[in-house]
């Protein structure tokens, strides 16, 4: 089975294939069963959308059925006919809940492909329906001919007799003919799905838009974070480099005259540097931590959990490692919901997993705090909607369900990934044997020191305005 999204290299297949024989029988039972069934729903559904809209209740259900009649019939065209289906991107909602589930759909519903693959399937479910009632005909007039041949040999029907050997000569004509209906069905199947779904202008099309989506999903997320480093800047490093710059100036000032308060202002200048030198390795750690490239995802996280105030229990189920820009975007989803969960939940606990299920990474993230968890588009609270753009130029999708009732939150990623063939595996010493499972204690909490006083000072200071009578304040 080849479902592609990029063009590959030409493949001699045959035209035909035993399945395909087998496939007009299932397509034309499908035919003269469920396709009377889709065209009822949809023609009610058209007809009930004016009578208080109680058609949608007909039309929902009817393309959450035609979407899964699409990806069937891509299926059933790589595997039975060999075709390569070239299936494009669709472009997904930046909405979550149910509201960005209704917005997923009507994007399908408003494109090209999902009609065009609507349309193939039931004119499947036609011509194949066309060529078994023609080969049950025929295999009927088989099976009569022969019998009147071996019972009664020569048939009079009036005045006419036909001898034995004709009735031989007519079973066999219909024998071949029925199976040459089956072949011309199956070639007619194979015909349809090179036409309408293995690939077109459109699809193309439709890919690049949702390229063009993912690409401007990565730029948002990249400015989003240029945004964060230049306030992290801004408003921690700068403002104590300055402090520090000015007490090593006083410094320098009160060597000649005061030697001990000099050297005062030295220790507090050593200090300041001292922890100048922790926020740039903070700062360091949210552009893309040391551990995440030297150890692997389990380590990173890991290290996420015993660094968080709320009990957290951890779960990795990942049989191999990720690459790296994967792995980036599951440690950052799970470093930003782990932090609004410090500060704005109020919870009692945690939990963190990472499973592979068919080709995706999920990542989910539960507490039981008092939730009301928002994606917010104001440049203020971005941190929801730079992981949106995070994970959607992968390709994948950000869940974000928060029950009215105030009983946590549940924060879902769904990265595709397909493993490299080169990727270690899960013995390797880059990761932790999967389904390990722990829980991280909450730390003791930490009384501030006089040097973490002195600093808050400091840096306080250094906030506010100074004035040319501040040139003497130690």
């Amino acid at each position: 089975m080849d479902l592609t999204t990029a063009d590959t290299a030409p493949v001699h297949r045959p035209r035909l294939r035993l399945p395909s024989l087998a496939v007009v029988v299932v397509e034309g039972l499908l035919g003269l069963t469920w396709g009377w069934i889709s065209i009822s729903l949809f023609l009610t559904g058209v007809g009930s959308l004016f009578a208080a809209g109680s058609g949608l209740l007909l039309l929902i259900p009817w393309a959450v059925l035609m979407q899964l009649a699409n990806r069937y019939e891509q299926h059933r065209a790589a595997g039975v006919h060999g075709i390569d289906v070239i299936v494009p991107a669709r472009r997904r909602s930046t909405r979550t809940g149910l509201g960005g589930w209704l917005h997923d759909l009507w994007l399908d519903l408003s494109s090209g492909p999902f009609w065009r693959g609507v349309l193939h399937h039931h004119l499947a479910m036609l011509s194949a329906s066309f060529f078994l009632l023609c080969l049950l005909t025929l295999l009927w007039v088989w099976w009569v001919a022969a019998e009147l041949a071996l019972v009664h040999g020569t048939l009079t029907l009036g005045t006419i007799t036909v001898p034995a050997w004709a009735l031989v000569l007519i079973s066999l004509t219909a024998l071949v003919l029925g199976a040459l209906a089956a072949v011309v069905g199956a070639l007619a199947d194979r015909g349809l799905a090179r036409v309408m779904i293995s690939g077109s202008e459109e699809d193309l099309r439709e890919q690049v838009v949702e390229l063009t989506h993912r690409r401007q999903g990565a730029v948002d997320a990249a400015a989003q974070e240029r945004a964060r480093i230049e306030r992290d800047l801004h408003d921690g490093v700068q403002p104590r480099l300055v402090a520090m710059a000015m007490t090593l100036g006083m410094a320098r000032s009160a060597i000649a005259t005061d030697p001990q308060r000099a050297t005062d202002l030295v220790s507090h200048a050593h200090a300041e540097a001292k922890g100048i030198m922790a926020d740039l390795r903070q700062l360091a750690r949210g552009i893309h931590p040391a551990v995440l490239e030297d150890r692997g995802l389990d380590a990173a996280l890991s290290a996420l959990a015993a660094r968080s105030s709320v009990p957290v229990d951890l779960s990795i189920e990942l049989q191999t490692r990720l690459d790296r820009e994967r792995e980036a975007v599951a440690y950052f989803v799970v470093a930003e919901a782990l932090t609004n969960i410090t500060k704005h939940a109020d919870a009692t606990r945690a939990a963190v997993s990472l499973t592979e299920q068919a080709g995706t990474l999920l990542v989910r993230i539960e507490d039981d705090g008092r939730g009301g968890a928002r994606v917010h588009r104001d440049g203020v609270s971005t941190g929801l909607a730079g992981l949106t753009d995070r994970v959607r130029a992968t390709g994948g999708r950000l869940e974000l369900t928060d029950p009215p009732t105030g009983t946590g939150t549940v924060l879902r990623a769904v990265i595709p990934w397909t493993p490299a063939p080169g990727s270690a595996p899960a013995s390797s010493p880059t990761m932790n044997p999967p389904g390990r499972r722990r829980r991280t204690p909450p730390p003791p909490p930490r009384r501030p020191s006089d040097e973490d006083r002195d600093r808050r000072r400091r840096r306080a200071a250094a906030r506010r305005p100074r004035t040319a009578a501040d040139g003497c304040r130690p």
